[in-house]
């Protein structure tokens, strides 16, 4: 079951995630290590596997270590890292967010006007669950404080 939420303007700034480990990363750039031996003991067949294999896996830990927190929320919208970038997005590009269950893996999804970013666990470093929850809860204070209430 996927559960729907509209966003509209915040009136506060909050970091929702710490992003990935650093553990997450040294795995990375260790699969990237052992991939490139692969490749350098492998025929020419292998090499063309595991050389780009190797990498996408360098270029991922790259961006876990360098591009954090993952999402960060503000009066003016959403920072989120898309793939090797981070992107800046106004609250009235967010269309909804929602938590939907991937084979019982629960994901953050954002969706916007032109893509959906969807963000695990692992990316997040907290439960979709709890970060959309935040998130929700941050809304709404920003609502009530942009109202004067």
């Amino acid at each position: 079951m996927h559960r729907r939420y509209p966003l509209g303007p915040p009136s506060l700034v909050a970091v929702l995630t710490a992003g990935p480990s650093r553990l997450v990363a040294a795995t990375l750039l260790t699969g990237a290590g052992l991939l490139t031996v692969v490749a350098l003991l492998a025929d020419p067949a292998g090499q063309l596997l595991a050389l780009p294999a190797a990498l996408v896996l360098a270029a991922l830990a790259v961006r876990d270590l360098t591009l954090r927190p993952v999402l960060l929320v503000d009066e003016g919208g959403v920072d989120v890292v898309i793939g090797l970038r981070r992107r800046r997005v106004p609250w009235d590009r967010v269309e909804q967010v929602r938590v939907v269950r991937d084979r019982r893996t629960p994901l953050l999804e954002i969706g916007l006007t032109d893509e959906v970013v969807v963000l695990s666990r692992l990316r997040l470093g907290r439960s979709p669950d709890d970060v959309l929850a935040e998130l929700l809860a941050l809304q709404h204070l920003g609502t009530q404080h942009h109202r004067g209430d």
